[in-house]
C-alpha cells in the first residue's frame, strides 16, 4: 500500500501542463480492479500490468501520435476479449475504407466517370470536326468549332481531375471547380444573346456547355460529399473513443486527429496528400484559366461582331450551296456602274480577304509600304475605266460565315448564289463576267467558268495555283507536318493568345481582326479563328489528290472555257526558282488555256506571289485587264 501511495502521490505532485499530463488527458480512465485480484497469485503492485503503475509508464513518454496509440492498446482488456481502445486503431482504418462504400458516394462517382468519359469522346468528335467537318450534320453553325472543343476538353479535363481526387477531396480544387463552373453563365449569355456568336456557334456550343456544366457540378458534388462522409465519421469515431476513455477534457476534434488522423496517415500518407493537393490545384486553375481566356476571347468576338460591313456597296446574301446542310451569309461588294462594259469579279488569293481590296490602306499593323491586293481594281473603278467591279469574302474569310464541307465546287457555288441573289447577273445567257483570280483564287474561278461558261467575258491569271501546284500525294510526313503548322496553332485561337495582347496594346482594330489576313505582312491570321478554319478547309481537307476539290477540279476540265480570251500573269522570280511552279504557269497558259484564248502569258520581273504591288507589276495589271476588258465578245 505505501508503494501504491507513492505513485499516486507523485503523479499529483506533477505540472498540470506537463505532456504527461496532456498524454493522458486523451486515454480512458484507471479502471477498477478485478473483484477477484487480490486472490490472483500472480498479482502484485510492483509488476507493469497493475494500473498504477501502467499510468506511471504512460506518463513518461512522448505527446506523438503512435504513443497515444501504444499506450492505449489493451487497456481494460480481459481474457479472451480486448479492451474497447485496443479496436479504436482497427475501427478507425475500417471506417475510413467504409466511406466510399455507402450508396450516395458510389452513385455519384459512377455517374462522374460516365460525364468524363463522355466529355472525353466529345473533345476528340470536336477536334476531328474541326479538320473533317463531320458532326454538323445533325447540329447546323457557322464557325470554327475551336470553341467548342475547348470547352468539352475542360469538362473532361476537370471531371478527370475529380475521378482521381475523388477519395481525396482537396478545397483549393473545390473552389477552383466552382469558379470555373460561375465562368460558365456568361459564356452562355454571350453565345445566346450576341447576334453575331449566336449566327457561329449556336446550337453546337449548347451540348458542350452542358456536358461540362454536369461534369463540374458532379465533380463539385462529389468533393462535398466525400469531405462531409470523412468528417462524420472522424466524429463517430471520435464519439467511441471519448465515450471509452470517459474523459470530458478530451474534444473530439483533438481526439480524432490525435488518434485518426496522424497515426492512420503517417509520413508517407502526408506527403501523398500533400502532392495529391498540389496536383489537386494545378488541375483545377488550369481549368479556371482556361475558360477565363475562352471567355475573353468570346467578348472580345461579340465586340467585334457588332461592327458595320466596310463598304457602302457591301451586303450580306445569304446562299445555300448544295454540299452545305444550312445556308451562310456571304459578304458581297460590288461598285454600282451604268457602263455597258462586263462586270469585273476578283477572287483573292488563300488566307487573304477579298475585303481588303475595298480599302484604300492597309489594315495595321502592317509594313511600310504595302498594298492591299486587288485594291488596283478599285482604282482603275474610280477613275471610269471599268465598269462594275465585285470583289467577295469567301467562306470563313472577312464578314462571310464558316462553310461546312467547304470544297472548291462548293465555295464556287456560294460565289454564283451570291452574284444572282445580288442581281449582278441580269441575263443568264449574256457574257459579261471577267474573272480575275488570284492565287488560290484562280482555281475558283476555273471551277466557276466550268460551270457557268456562258456567263464568262475572260479571265486574268494572277499567279494562280493549278492543279499541279496546289495538290499532291499526301505522305504520312506531310500529314504530321500540316497538323503541327496549321491544326495546332488553329487550335489555340480562342483562347486568345494573340488576341487579348493585341487589344490591351492597341495593335488592332476589329475591323483588323475581322479582316485577319496572310499578306501584306505581318500576318494577322492568328486573330481571327474563322479564318483559321477555312485555311484547315483549303490545306488539310482538300490539298490531297484524294480529295473531292481535286476531283471537281479535274471534271471541270471538260466543261472549261478554254476558248474565252484569257492572259496568263506570273512571277518569274517564282519560276525561276520553282521548277514544279514553273510547269504548272506553262499548263496553265498552254493546256489548260486554248491557243486560240491565250491573249498573252507575261513573266512580270522583281514581284513575288503578288504580281501586280510593285509599280511596274501594277502597271502589267492594269495594261492586261484593259485589254480584256475591250475584247469584243464573239
Amino acid at each position: 500500500m505505501s508503494q501504491n501511495a507513492s505513485a499516486r502521490s507523485s503523479i499529483s505532485a506533477s505540472p498540470v501542463d506537463s505532456p504527461a499530463e496532456e498524454t493522458t488527458s486523451l486515454l480512458p480512465p484507471s479502471a477498477p480492479a478485478h473483484p477477484h485480484s487480490h486472490s490472483h497469485p500472480h498479482t502484485h503492485p510492483h509488476m507493469p500490468n497493475h494500473a498504477h503503475a501502467r499510468k506511471t509508464s504512460i506518463s513518461a513518454r512522448s505527446i506523438s501520435g503512435r504513443s497515444v496509440a501504444g499506450s492505449v492498446r489493451n487497456y481494460g482488456a480481459v481474457a479472451g476479449r480486448p479492451g474497447p481502445a485496443e479496436q479504436a486503431p482497427r475501427v478507425s482504418k475500417v471506417g475510413q475504407r467504409r466511406i466510399l462504400t455507402t450508396f450516395p458516394l458510389q452513385a455519384t462517382f459512377f455517374i462522374l466517370t460516365l460525364l468524363v468519359f463522355a466529355a472525353f469522346v466529345l473533345s476528340l468528335i470536336l477536334l476531328l470536326n474541326t479538320v473533317l467537318d463531320f458532326s454538323v450534320n445533325f447540329l447546323p453553325y457557322r464557325g470554327s468549332g475551336f470553341t467548342e472543343f475547348w470547352i468539352a476538353l475542360i469538362g473532361a479535363w476537370i471531371g478527370l481531375g475529380g475521378v482521381l481526387f475523388f477519395s481525396h477531396p482537396s478545397y483549393l480544387f473545390f473552389l477552383t471547380t466552382l469558379i470555373t463552373l460561375i465562368l460558365h453563365i456568361p459564356i452562355i449569355f454571350l453565345s445566346l444573346l450576341s447576334p453575331s456568336l449566336k449566327r457561329n456557334h449556336a446550337p453546337l456550343i449548347l451540348v458542350p456547355l452542358v456536358l461540362t456544366a454536369s461534369t463540374l457540378i458532379f465533380t463539385l458534388l462529389a468533393n462535398f460529399l466525400v469531405r462531409r462522409a470523412k468528417k462524420q465519421e472522424s466524429l463517430r469515431i471520435s464519439r467511441m473513443l471519448t465515450e471509452a476513455a470517459g474523459r470530458e477534457r478530451a474534444s473530439e476534434e483533438s481526439t480524432a486527429r490525435a488518434l485518426v488522423g496522424v497515426q492512420g496517415k503517417g509520413f508517407w500518407g502526408r506527403l501523398l496528400g500533400f502532392f495529391g493537393g498540389v496536383v489537386g490545384l494545378i488541375a483545377g486553375l488550369t481549368g479556371l484559366v482556361l475558360v477565363s481566356l475562352l471567355l475573353v476571347d468570346l467578348s472580345i468576338s461579340a465586340y467585334d461582331g457588332s461592327l458595320p460591313l466596310p463598304s457602302a456597296s457591301s451586303r450580306l446574301v445569304k446562299v445555300h450551296p448544295q454540299s452545305s446542310q444550312w445556308p451562310i451569309n456571304i459578304h458581297l461588294s460590288c461598285t454600282s456602274s451604268n457602263s455597258s462594259l462586263p462586270t469585273v469579279v476578283y477572287t483573292s488569293s488563300s488566307g487573304v480577304p477579298g475585303s481588303l481590296a475595298l480599302l484604300p490602306t492597309p489594315l495595321p499593323p502592317v509594313a511600310e509600304g504595302a498594298q492591299n491586293p486587288g485594291r488596283w481594281l478599285f482604282d482603275l473603278q474610280e477613275q471610269g475605266r471599268l465598269g462594275n467591279v465585285c470583289t467577295w469574302d469567301r467562306p470563313g474569310y472577312g464578314f462571310s460565315d464558316v462553310l461546312s464541307n467547304a470544297d472548291l465546287g462548293s465555295i464556287s457555288d456560294a460565289l454564283w448564289e451570291a452574284l444572282d441573289s445580288a442581281g449582278v447577273i441580269r441575263d443568264s445567257k449574256k457574257e459579261e463576267l471577267l474573272m480575275v483570280g488570284e492565287g488560290y483564287g484562280g482555281l475558283i474561278s476555273r471551277i466557276f467558268a466550268a460551270r457557268h461558261p456562258n456567263n464568262i467575258h475572260a479571265f486574268l491569271h494572277l499567279d494562280a495555283q493549278t492543279a499541279s501546284t496546289y495538290f499532291s500525294e499526301l505522305s504520312t510526313t506531310q500529314f504530321i507536318s500540316r497538323l503541327t503548322s496549321r491544326l495546332f496553332p488553329s487550335l489555340l485561337t480562342p483562347l486568345s493568345l494573340n488576341r487579348l495582347p493585341s487589344v490591351l496594346l492597341r495593335r488592332s482594330t476589329s475591323l483588323s481582326r475581322i479582316l485577319a489576313s496572310s499578306h501584306p505582312t505581318p500576318s494577322t491570321v492568328r486573330l481571327n479563328e474563322n479564318l483559321r478554319k477555312a485555311r484547315l478547309q483549303e490545306t488539310i481537307g482538300s490539298q490531297s489528290m484524294n480529295s473531292k476539290s481535286f476531283r471537281i477540279l479535274l471534271e471541270s476540265g471538260y466543261k472549261y472555257p478554254s476558248s474565252k480570251p484569257a492572259i496568263v500573269l506570273s512571277s518569274k522570280d517564282r519560276i525561276e526558282k520553282d521548277e514544279r511552279w514553273a510547269e504548272g504557269q506553262r499548263v496553265l497558259a498552254e493546256e489548260v488555256t486554248a491557243e486560240e484564248g491565250l491573249v498573252d502569258w507575261i513573266k512580270v520581273k522583281e514581284v513575288g506571289h503578288f504580281v501586280c504591288e510593285s509599280e511596274e507589276g501594277k502597271g502589267i495589271c492594269e495594261d492586261s485587264i484593259l485589254k480584256l476588258v475591250k475584247i469584243k465578245s464573239k
